[in-house]
């Protein structure tokens, strides 16, 4: 009797360790590529940057320089956290998109920091949102952006292809609640993970 009672017990034990890491990775703990860490903007990249990153040739690629942007992503733990951009020479006025004429585009001239969050949503995948303000010349924001899209991280980690859409708010709007004025397709972009690397 001792003994089957003893024997109930080390199954139960057994089974509950078997039961407790389901638990956890059902909870949101997906194993892939971490995202933490700062990442730069580069470019050219193949294949055409309006496909999706898949049967990309190997690197060393032919060029690549740094577009200009950066973003540090944090958190306190690889599911989800924050994110810090920066695009000191991203163009405010959008004239790329014909927007220069065009108020409140027009009257900016340069677009502060944006801050934000970040979320897994797959092995190495992730869904982002961030935000900040477009300035004129006398420092008075005159649009807020707020820049949505997915991360993919390739090449053994290394890269990242992010797509980006632009939402536009008037400086008075709310845009945790109201709707946009104007949505942007910014496209797709490519980013290198900073290493540290010692002289």
């Amino acid at each position: 009797m001792r003994k089957s009672i003893i024997r109930g017990a080390l199954l139960s034990i057994l089974l509950l360790g078997f039961t407790i890491p389901g638990v956890a990775l059902a909870g949101g703990g997906q194993k892939g590529c971490s995202n933490l860490g700062t990442w730069f903007g580069v470019s050219p990249f193949p294949p055409d940057p309006t496909s999706p990153p898949v049967e990309l040739p190997p690197p060393p690629w032919d060029v690549t320089y740094l577009t200009g942007w950066s973003v540090t992503v944090t958190g306190k733990s690889n599911n989800e956290g924050t994110n810090n951009f920066e695009y000191p020479v991203f163009d405010p006025t959008l004239a790329i998109l014909g927007l220069n004429e065009t108020p409140p585009f027009s009257q900016a001239v340069r677009i502060g920091s944006m801050r934000g969050n970040w979320t897994r949503t797959g092995g190495n995948t992730f869904d982002y949102t961030f935000m900040g303000f477009a300035f004129d010349a006398s420092n008075m924001p005159v649009y807020i952006a707020k820049i949505s899209g997915q991360v993919v991280l390739i090449e053994k980690c290394q890269y990242q292809y992010t797509t980006a859409i632009m939402e536009v708010f008037r400086p008075w709007m709310n845009p945790f609640h109201d709707d946009y004025e104007w949505e942007i397709p910014l496209g797709v972009f490519y980013g290198y993970r900073a290493v540290v690397d010692l002289p």
